[in-house]
C-alpha cells in the first residue's frame, strides 16, 4: 500500500513540475557575487534554488540525526549489557527458598 502512495505521489510531483516547466519558459538573468551572471529559464533557476535549499535543510538535520544514531548505539550496548546480566542472574543457583 505504501508503494502505491509513493508511487502516486512521485507521478503526481512530477506532473506538477513537468507543467510548471512549460508554463515558465521565459529566460531570466541571474546575478551572482564579484560579477558573475547565469542566463536561463526559470524553471532551471527555480529547480536550483530548491535543490539548494533541500541541501542545506539536509545538512543542517544531519547533526540531530548523527546524534540520534549515537544514543540509539548506546541504547543498544546498555540493552545488550542487561540482558547478559539477567542471563547471569538466571544461571544462578538458587539456595534460599522458603
Amino acid at each position: 500500500m505504501k508503494r502505491i502512495l509513493y508511487v502516486v505521489i512521485i507521478a503526481v510531483t512530477l506532473l506538477f513540475g513537468v507543467t510548471f516547466a512549460l508554463q515558465n519558459r521565459q529566460t531570466v538573468d541571474v546575478g551572482y557575487y564579484f560579477g558573475l551572471e547565469w542566463t536561463g529559464p526559470l524553471s532551471i533557476a527555480l529547480l536550483a534554488v530548491l535543490a539548494l535549499g533541500v541541501l542545506i535543510g539536509y545538512l543542517a538535520s544531519l547533526r540531530m540525526v548523527i546524534g540520534m544514531q549515537r544514543s540509539l548505539v548506546q541504547a543498544r550496548k546498555e540493552l545488550r549489557q542487561v540482558e547478559q546480566e539477567v542471563q547471569n542472574l538466571r544461571a544462578l543457583p538458587i539456595k534460599d527458598v522458603i
